[in-house]
């Protein structure tokens, strides 16, 4: 195997085992060259109409722009400065990630993804990640930090997991020794101590590889790993099902979409700014709901504080507003005290006590009156006084304070009914 291929083969990969395969048993020749003596390396960026397709494509490596000309591949490295650049270039509405990768190492795919979920709402056309061939592993763990997952019917995505590379015995030309100090230091992996210190290590990686699926997909842990496939890769419509997607469309399809702002996939709008993001909109939704709050302690106020008036019970008004009492309590409060302030009245009048039997007795009262209106106000006093004390009214006593509130309230009455 190629030296300088197997250095790099030699950590954690998150790809589909065929392709590392390939890698395996592929000579690769010397790069192309630019006459400045710098590697000769493509433009992976179209941009039509402000919509950029930034394409990303075979086994994904660390950085080293030489590595990617030698081996034909994309580096994570030259993805985020290409991803930066787009992400600062105003005339660009909309980014593109379109993919054709079966994953890559592990080292680095954690910040690039990172970078691209913290990018999310800065451009009104959004970021989609779209996928016609493969979008496996950590080419998915890129694709998932987007705002939108795309894929063609025919596009393999999923292979979600951590693997790693062991060279067989015709590289072991070199031997290693450790320090006594460091007994769990580049254990060897063909002992059962060495390789249960392997999986441990793919395993902590994986752990953290679905936990970024999670926060990016907006799922959980568990989600993840029941619907995920658990390293399954799924075709077209079994990946949208399985909700790693949120569309099946063409890469065509989904440009134009963007430059017309429609929709893609569910009810998110691809051009979601900062102020329409679901943090924003929790925001909005958190003052919509303080306001009706505030209308409603507006009107149980007011309606506590009209229950109360003219009872002159202020200090218990007070009391049920700072308690959170309801109006209807309010209500069935004050229905009782004025029960109780009528008793009192009662009890407090003179026994003997009667009514004038001539209204003009309080000529301020009845002033307006017609003589047949102040008769019957002195008919229902009489009346009323002679059911009280059981005696018979007619008596030339003053009235009681009772009696000529009473008084009051049927005169007011009876200038309401003229």
């Amino acid at each position: 195997m190629n030296k300088k291929l197997l250095k790099i083969l030699s950590g954690q990969w998150a790809i589909e085992p065929k392709a590392m395969e390939a890698l395996c048993s592929s000579d690769f020749g010397d790069p192309a060259w630019k006459e400045s003596n710098e590697p000769n390396h493509k433009n992976n960026v179209d941009i039509q109409n402000g919509i950029a397709v930034l394409h990303i494509d075979g086994a994904l490596t660390y950085r080293s722009d030489l590595w990617k000309a030698w081996f034909g591949v994309d580096t994570y490295n030259s993805i985020e400065n290409a991803f930066n650049e787009l992400v600062a270039d105003e005339s660009v509405n909309g980014i593109v990630l379109s993919i054709d990768s079966p994953g890559g190492e592990i080292k680095g795919v954690s910040d690039l993804a990172d970078r691209i979920f913290a990018a999310r709402g800065t451009k009104e056309c959004g970021i989609v990640a779209h996928s016609a061939g493969a979008m496996c592993s950590a080419a998915y763990w890129l694709a998932s930090a987007c705002e939108k997952v795309v894929a063609s019917s025919v596009a393999q995505v999923g292979s979600i997991g951590v693997m790693g590379v062991l060279s067989g015995d015709e590289d072991k030309s070199v031997t290693y020794l450790r320090s006594s100090l460091s007994p769990n230091k580049n254990l060897d992996p063909n002992t059962p101590e060495g390789r249960s210190a392997v999986e441990k290590n793919l395993d902590a990686m994986a752990k953290v590889f679905v936990e970024a699926l999670a926060k990016n997909r907006n799922s959980d842990f568990d989600s993840v790993l029941e619907h995920y496939g658990q390293g399954k890769v799924f075709v077209g419509q079994e990946a949208l099902e399985a909700g790693m997607v949120d569309a099946i469309d063409s890469l065509d399809s989904v440009v134009e979409k963007m430059i017309k702002h429609q929709t893609i996939g569910g009810n998110m709008p691809t051009n979601q700014t900062p102020a329409q993001t679901p943090a924003a909109q929790a925001t909005v939704d958190v003052d919509a709901v303080r306001q009706e709050a505030v209308a409603a302690e507006r009107t149980r106020i007011a309606g506590i504080s009209s229950a109360f008036e003219g009872l002159g019970l202020d200090g218990d008004c007070k009391k049920f507003i700072a308690e959170g009492k309801t109006v209807d309590e309010a209500k069935a409060f004050c229905l009782e005290a004025c029960k109780k302030q009528l008793a009192e009245a009662k009890t407090a009048a003179p026994s003997a006590s009667a009514t004038p039997a001539n209204p003009a007795a309080d000529p301020a009262a009845t002033a307006g009156l017609t003589a047949e209106q102040k008769a019957l106000i002195a008919q229902g006093m009489a009346a009323g006084a002679a059911a009280a004390n059981s005696v018979q009214a007619g008596t030339a006593e003053p009235m009681s304070d009772a009696d000529k509130r009473a008084f009051d309230a049927f005169a007011a009455g009876a200038k309401n009914f003229r």
